[in-house]
């Protein structure tokens, strides 16, 4: 009788136990099943390997919920939370993602057409949203910061206005496009990136070198091309809410949704920050009060052979004061105290559209108008500006060897305003400028490998006469793959506009003076590259090294030598810009990426000094070395990440006055940032940091704030000096922490 009892109480238990138990089985893929990749439930002893199939299984794992992570050399881990159920079997299939991934992206920037980046000609960076996340900003401007090549300068020390050089050429030599619309500007470049929200983008496109080939006007030292969120695959919600120590508030919120054949994307997007801060004690606000709001709606539609057809809107309006601590709106343009507001209204209506034909012919038409109202100490400026921007292509592959691509384009910019810079007497050109083109590219697909692209482009506008842009991209690329050669020579020109960014026009401490009509800038580009991707035994390493090497016909730069005074002139005797970069990013099995990246170049301009000899002139603002860093980490159980970004920049000539007793360089100086991220499982993430962790604030950037007027320049002023606000080169915030939150429903 004991015996029976006692071998009844072990049924129980084992039956009990095989109850309370239950079974994971699954299968790894990529393009291709893995075979022995490793399979575990972190925190615990279970754990499998992937047969020649990719398939696995683990038994008698106890109820409960577990951390899964997938992990296969040369592939990015697969993490993720199950739940095993007493008794079931839980199955799992999971797609793991190339480190390499990114050589696949579709980019459309290097030529108009739909190509994997690996397969691009031309050398196209790519940034994601994953990217920009490492270090959270409201705007383009900010996130741009931490991309290498790239360095975001900024040109006014009261209205914080700024610009984004690429390989040390100012900001006026880079079309901005959203969408492959040129809309962004003379004045409404000035802000473009400071007012696009981070919302409504999907990834920016950055091709370096001269683009305007394909692009026409303004593309000398690139493009950067904002790609917008697509509705047919974005989130049905997603929100990013975040604030500042410094009390400076954005909030993004996104809706995606589909009527019938047509799918819609609403972005939202509003920044306010309306507290004074003095961390320099000048008595100047250290950041401008700014409330902004952007609106953006997208339809797609869908269509038989999968045609494109987008409508899409876009609205902005800002306000934004900087000036004295105790200016008020409601003393804007006020001699009692000093300040720099801007009241700026854009919006812009578009449409890509492919004709129902049996080729491939895409439509492209689209029109934006800036309306700018503001003051720059007692001046009060009122501008207009408009654009139409129409585009024709059609592209073909004729045979196994060539791809054409043709196209036809038609712009009209429109501006004016109450300050004489759109006369054609005073600023060299008047206030309508039509530009009709037309451009050819032919790309070769040659044996063992080649790839050859020859283009060429012929613009006719109304203020500079024909112009003719050819260019010349050869591309090789191992049979693995792994090494990658690119090399790339071609024109660009731009049409002068004093209100591009970078030429601070708008200035309340300087006078504008055109000694002479501005002729048309031109300049010949040519860059090379080598990419290679190593497969390592603990991850992989991507490293790209570029050298490129400009040279301006014609090169129109602003003047900052004589006190109180904007200096411009035509410069035939040249100038050049020339130098290499290096980015590399180093993935690890484990969840650690590694990015370090570094740009040198050498700008300057051929002058003739009092002797008349020839002598270089360096541009102000312009470092010749930016170098860009990031870590990330996650802890996989807690699903926590940890981000470290930040930049290097070297001296920079900046803009002094004589017998300036400030520095005539910057200082070395570094911003880095930390952040912490936390993940749960209903979508939610939380992250919080540090910016500008060192405490980096620039000194003095303004000369003589306690005068703002000049009326008191005979007391105490040997060296006559004069308010000046143009020896800003950086923010004056110094640290500030952040929290926000992100939330998606897809």
């Amino acid at each position: 009788m004991k015996f029976i009892s006692i071998s009844c109480f072990l049924f129980l238990c084992v039956n009990v136990f095989a109850q309370s138990v239950g079974e994971l089985k699954g299968n790894v893929s990529s393009l291709i099943f893995l075979d022995k990749a490793s399979v575990t439930l972190l925190k615990t002893s279970f754990t499998a390997i992937t047969d020649n199939s990719g398939n696995f299984q683990i038994k008698n794992i106890p109820e409960g919920k577990y951390q899964l992570r997938i992990s296969y050399i040369g592939y990015e881990n697969f993490q993720q939370t199950i739940a095993i159920q007493t008794g079931k079997q839980t199955v799992l299939r999971a797609t793991l993602t190339p480190f390499n991934s990114h050589l696949k992206e579709i980019v459309v920037t290097g030529t108009l057409k739909d190509v994997k980046k690996s397969e691009s000609v031309t050398p196209v960076e790519v940034y994601t949203e994953k990217f920009f996340q490492r270090n959270p900003a409201s705007n383009i401007f900010d996130a741009l910061k931490n991309v290498n090549g790239v360095f975001a300068d900024v040109d006014n020390g009261v209205s914080n206005t700024t610009d984004v050089q690429l390989n040390g050429l100012e900001g006026n030599y880079t079309m901005i496009l959203i969408d492959g619309v040129p809309s962004m500007n003379g004045l409404a470049g000035t802000y473009a990136l400071n007012t696009i929200p981070m919302s409504m983008i999907d990834r920016i496109e950055i091709l370096k070198g001269a683009s305007s080939t394909i692009y026409g006007s303004d593309a000398i030292a690139g493009v950067i091309n904002i790609k917008t969120k697509n509705p047919t695959n974005a989130p049905r919600f997603s929100c990013n809410v975040s604030l500042t120590s410094m009390l400076a508030a954005n909030a993004d919120f996104t809706f995606a949704f589909k009527l019938k054949k047509a799918s819609s994307l609403m972005s939202v997007s509003g920044e306010s920050n309306n507290y004074r801060w003095d961390l320099n004690a000048d008595n100047f606000m250290d950041v401008p009060l700014i409330n902004r709001i952007n609106f953006f709606n997208k339809w797609s539609f869908d269509r038989k052979e999968n045609r494109v057809a987008d409508i899409y809107a876009r609205y902005l309006f800002e306000d934004r004061i900087g000036g004295e601590m105790h200016s008020a709106k409601v003393l804007r343009a006020s001699s009692l105290y000093y300040s720099e507001s801007i009241r700026t209204h854009q919006w812009q209506l578009g449409l890509h559209y492919q004709l129902p034909v049996h080729e491939k012919v895409m439509l492209q038409i689209d029109f934006s108008e800036h309306r700018q109202q503001a003051n720059y100490g007692t001046n009060i400026f009122d501008g207009l500006q408009r654009n139409g921007f129409s585009q024709l292509s059609w592209s073909k592959k004729t045979d196994a060897v060539n791809e054409l691509l043709l196209g036809v384009s038609y712009r009209v910019n429109y501006y004016c305003d109450n300050t004489g810079l759109s006369i054609d007497s005073i600023s060299g050109h008047g206030k309508l400028l039509h530009i009709a083109g037309a451009f050819m590219e032919d790309e070769l697909l040659l044996p063992k490998n080649n790839q050859l692209l020859i283009g060429v482009r012929f613009d006719y506008n109304n203020q500079s006469g024909p112009i003719f842009t050819p260019r010349i991209n050869y591309k090789w690329h191992s049979n693995d793959e792994l090494n990658t050669i690119r090399i790339g020579a071609g024109t660009g020109y731009r049409v002068p506009n004093l209100l591009n960014e970078g030429f601070a026009a708008l200035n309340g401490s300087r006078q504008i003076i055109v000694k002479e009509k501005l002729n048309t800038e031109v300049a010949l580009n040519t860059n090379a590259s080598y990419a290679r991707i190593q497969k390592l035994t603990s991850g992989i390493l991507n490293a790209e090294v570029n050298a490129f090497y400009t040279y301006f016909f014609n090169f129109i730069n602003p003047d900052y030598s004589e006190p109180g005074n904007i200096i411009y002139k035509n410069n035939k005797l040249g100038a050049m810009a020339a130098g290499f970069s290096l980015n590399a990013d180093l993935t690890f099995n484990y969840p650690l990426k590694i990015g370090v990246g570094f740009t040198y170049s050498h700008v300057f301009a051929k002058e003739k000094n009092a002797d008349d000899e020839i002598e270089k002139e360096i541009p102000t603002h312009s470092p010749p070395f930016v170098a860009n860093f990031f870590l990330s980490y996650t802890f996989p159980a807690p699903q926590l990440s940890i981000d470290w970004t930040g930049n290097v920049v070297s001296p920079m000539l900046l803009s002094t006055v004589p017998n300036d007793f400030r520095p005539s360089h910057s200082p070395w100086f570094t911003i880095q940032n930390i952040q912490l991220t936390k993940k749960f499982n209903s979508g939610i993430e939380i992250y919080a940091g540090l910016k500008n962790f060192f405490n980096f604030m620039q000194k003095e950037p303004i000369l003589r704030p306690f005068d703002p007027y000049n009326k008191n320049t005979s007391v105490d002023n040997p060296y006559n000096y004069r308010f000046d606000t143009t020896y800003g080169f950086t923010s004056t915030e110094g640290i500030k922490g952040f929290i926000g939150l992100r939330y998606s429903i897809q």
